[in-house]
């Protein structure tokens, strides 16, 4: 299940199950949170389920990217 941090929980006590949830806050705030290679790849695969704007795909699409380059 992808972490979410207490900073960008303010809302829940604890973070309700649905994994679609547990993606889309931390894409609200990509790269501050979220930018591990699980979290990245769950969200590079749920794109299209995601509430995301230009900028945000563009730099979660980076990241993969970025890695193989290594």
């Amino acid at each position: 299940m992808i972490h979410i941090p207490k900073e960008i929980l303010w809302d829940y006590r604890e973070p309700p199950e649905d994994l679609l949830w547990r993606l889309q806050r931390p894409a609200d705030f990509f790269p501050r949170y979220g930018q591990d290679r699980a979290t990245v790849a769950l969200l590079y695969r749920h794109r299209d389920q995601l509430k995301l704007d230009p900028p945000t795909w563009a730099l979660i699409k980076a990241y993969p990217e970025a890695w193989e380059e290594k």
